[in-house]
């Protein structure tokens, strides 16, 4: 259990451009359909 600590933070830091890109993306669609919806509203 203690290896996995050990080495999350260097999966964490090689997954940090994965993990912006698809937290931007997920961003950026959930803003353009939640304005989809207000306007149909």
């Amino acid at each position: 259990m203690s290896d996995l600590f050990k080495k999350l933070p260097s999966e964490i830091k090689k997954n940090k451009l994965k993990t912006g890109i698809f937290l931007g993306l997920s961003t950026y669609w959930a803003i353009i359909i939640f304005g989809t919806l207000i306007q149909f509203n």
